[in-house]
């Protein structure tokens, strides 16, 4: 029965599926993560600015976010997810569009800025609220196909990316990426990206289910999904970053790293893939434990011995991309779960909020630790502590909740 409902939402929600996956492909959260290891070495030989000053870029980006994904969020709630995933979409290229452009170092953190705010709508937010609303009983399979678009982009993004700015310079990789989202997602989201017309999650009386925002925010189950998530996305975005200037210090050729950091995208469509369908038939914290334990090997594997067989590189690279990739739609998944669908935006931004936080500061951090020990391996022993600590918490959390719907007042 459960297998035949799941046909009949993918039979009805195929086409959001679809639209999302190219929208995460083309997103805040995949091309800026998975891009900016390419440019770190172009970037400091054409204007001497240090590892760790070019990866604060990225920070000023998470700052960006921590500004407007609440709202965001809400907007999403408000206006539906397609309104607000086209209008980023445009903001977004646009944005990339700045970043090529830029010639100092403050340009260079104005531009990242400027990425957030107006590209901020073409993370998950939207995403997987527009297509959460078409799934109940195959919710976790289709968020997993649906969120597998960044691992293609961490596939094909280091390979092209690294070709065009091999052969046209840096600037021409960033105009290539703001033109690829103004070309390529934005005609295809339009065409193809439609909210529910009722919500799966929908009780009687119309209303969507889940607690109220105060009940939400109150409780026990979202500050331990808060600081999980923070620690893990903190350690999570100082290695894939990392992975490329690590291998090239250690002697490989920048289109062999890159080659390796390509693992990682397809590392991360399996863990999207396999994570969703895992969720839709096990307790989701409990999957949610092992997936975000695999990094813990990667970092030890990288730190120790000054690692530079390929077959131990390769799995480290794979550890990290499976956990990389079961990390947003596993966080999706729970917030539909523990919270409902009645401020699933909000909710969610704000998570991501905390995500936001560990992202931004973990590929400076990583790179200040570099720059002021000429290693990576501190870091790394350090990062393994967290994905041996922080995932066994989410074991902590209760059985899903038996959802009400709100009333509309509330």
């Amino acid at each position: 029965m459960r297998d035949a409902g799941g046909r009949g939402e993918f039979r009805r929600g195929w086409r959001a599926v679809l639209a999302g996956l190219v929208g995460v492909m083309f997103g805040i959260s995949a091309l800026p993560f998975y891009t900016l290891g390419l440019f770190v070495r172009p970037l400091a030989e054409a204007f001497g600015w240090s590892r760790e000053a070019i990866q604060w870029g990225f920070t000023m980006q998470m700052l960006g976010m921590l500004c407007v994904a609440w709202a965001y969020g809400l907007l999403t709630d408000r206006w539906g997810a397609r309104r607000v995933a086209l209008l980023s979409q445009a903001g977004l290229g646009l944005g990339f569009l700045a970043v090529a452009a830029v010639q100092t170092l403050p340009q260079w953190y104005a531009a990242w800025f400027l990425v957030a705010l107006l590209g901020a709508g073409t993370s998950p937010i939207t995403w997987t609220r527009g297509v959460a609303g078409w799934f109940d009983s195959a919710r976790g399979t289709a968020l997993g196909l649906m969120l597998a678009g960044t691992g293609i982009t961490a596939v094909i993004a280091p390979l092209l990316v690294t070709a065009i700015v091999a052969d046209h310079g840096w600037r021409a990789g960033y105009a290539a990426i703001g033109a690829a989202v103004l070309v390529i997602a934005l005609p295809l989201v339009a065409l193809l990206f439609r909210d529910a017309p009722a919500p799966a999650v929908m009780r009687a009386g119309g209303a969507p289910a889940g607690p109220s925002r105060r009940e939400c925010f109150a409780s026990r189950t979202f500050w331990v999904m808060l600081l999980v998530f923070f620690l893990v996305t903190f350690a999570v975005s100082g290695i894939i970053p990392t992975l490329v200037p690590l291998l090239v210090d250690r002697g490989f050729e920048a289109a062999d790293a890159a080659l390796y950091a390509s693992l990682v995208g397809a590392a991360v469509i399996i863990g999207r893939i396999v994570a969703g369908i895992l969720l839709d038939r096990f307790w989701a914290p409990a999957v949610a434990a092992v997936f975000l334990l695999l990094p813990a090997g990667s970092c030890l594997l990288l730190a120790l011995g000054g690692a530079t067989a390929p077959a131990v590189i390769a799995l480290a690279v794979i550890l990290v991309g499976l956990a990389a990739g079961a990390e947003f739609d596993i966080l999706a998944y729970m917030v539909s779960r523990y919270f409902g669908m009645a401020h699933y935006g909000l909710v969610y931004s704000q998570l991501m909020m905390g995500m936001l936080v560990g992202g931004g500061f973990g590929p400076p951090v990583f790179g200040r630790v570099f720059d002021q020990t000429g290693s990576y391996t501190p870091i790394l022993l350090a990062a393994t502590l967290v994905f041996l600590v922080a995932p066994l918490l989410l074991l902590t959390l209760g059985r899903y909740p038996r959802l009400a719907a709100e009333p509309a007042a509330a």
